[in-house]
């Protein structure tokens, strides 16, 4: 991904520090926490592998690391942009720090904030097994570690499923769901995308990630999703979101809404080639659905099962309790 005049310029990494860069920018990982996970990582190698001993150097290369990864990789994924404010806060105040003492802070940030957040995981694994373990079929729309964490507790505790896994083929992210529902013991039926209408009236739950929750309880995430909730309402099939709250978009707060950034599908689609007039053909379309607060029956959260009207509330508990700064003011900025 090249820079824009409004990105802030990635500075000079090693050449494995910048394979780490690259995979995230390409999406090759999916799934909000585990792309944490990695910057993280990122953030102790840079620290480990740094050559000179000047310690405002490495806090400079380290803060402009993680403002490039949020405009760009976290740009429409609060998640990166707080998680990233949780981890290097304070660094600036460490310039009088030895290198020794600026790799063990941030090897104690990344530890602090992967324990936390493998806790948080395993609450709300339990929120989503007491809600959903008379289930019988659950449709499960595109990978998110939250619901993986939700179906591997009700495998470990006995309850199998039969999983309807539409394939998400923008991500190809309904494969991986199945692969890792399979080995803990669910049976799934992996089918194309438009055919999640003919099993829905059939499904007793439906899940699916989020790339953004927003503060009036609506929420973002894969293209596809809007028109399985649409139908969820219409047939009456609950339709859950888990997600940790720190996903929560903070300009929300005061109406600020991102656009949906458009996406290049070209290659997916294999465009140009299979095209005899390509010049009048375009591949581009969003790569996210905004799925309204009127069709979530419930966020399953670290905090608990949480109705769509009352996100606000812990939502601003949350930002307030991790030090995240609530904007504040009007914004007539809206999404696409």
């Amino acid at each position: 991904m090249t820079n824009t005049e409004d990105t802030p310029k990635l500075p000079r990494l090693s050449a494995s520090a910048r394979r780490v860069v690259d995979g995230l920018l390409s999406g090759e990982s999916l799934g909000a926490s585990r792309n944490i996970r990695r910057i993280n990582d990122l953030f102790v190698s840079i620290a480990e592998e740094w050559e000179t001993p000047s310690s405002e150097e490495l806090i400079t290369t380290l803060l402009q690391t993680g403002e490039n990864l949020i405009a760009t990789r976290g740009r429409n994924t609060p998640a990166i942009a707080n998680a990233i404010h949780l981890v290097l806060v304070g660094l600036e105040q460490q310039k009088a720090a030895s290198l020794a003492e600026l790799q063990a802070f941030m090897v104690a940030r990344r530890d602090e904030y992967n324990a936390t957040s493998l806790r948080n995981t395993d609450l709300l694994a339990g929120y989503g097994l007491n809600l959903l373990a008379g289930c019988e079929v659950i449709l499960a729309f595109d990978y998110s570690s939250s619901m993986m964490a939700i179906l591997k507790r009700l495998a470990e505790t006995g309850h199998q499923v039969e999983l309807i896994v539409p394939e998400s083929r923008c991500l190809d992210g309904g494969r991986p769901i199945v692969k890792e529902a399979t080995a803990w013991g669910h049976s799934a039926r992996y089918i194309l995308d438009m055919a999640f209408s003919h099993f829905l009236r059939k499904t007793d739950a439906i899940l699916i990630g989020a790339e953004t929750i927003f503060a009036n309880g609506d929420c973002w995430n894969t293209i596809g999703s809007y028109p399985i909730a649409v139908l969820a309402d219409a047939c009456r099939v609950p339709f859950y979101v888990p997600t940790e709250l720190i996903k929560i978009d903070s300009g929300s707060f005061i109406g600020m809404q991102k656009p949906i950034k458009p996406h290049d599908y070209s290659e997916i689609l294999n465009y140009p080639a299979s095209f005899e007039h390509s010049d009048l053909v375009s591949c581009v379309s969003p790569d996210l659905d905004n799925v309204p607060a009127s069709l979530i029956t419930a966020y399953i959260t670290p905090n608990g099962v949480i109705r769509p009207e009352h996100i606000w509330s812990e939502a601003r508990k949350f930002l307030e309790g991790i030090g995240v700064p609530i904007l504040q003011g009007h914004s007539t900025e809206t999404s696409a």
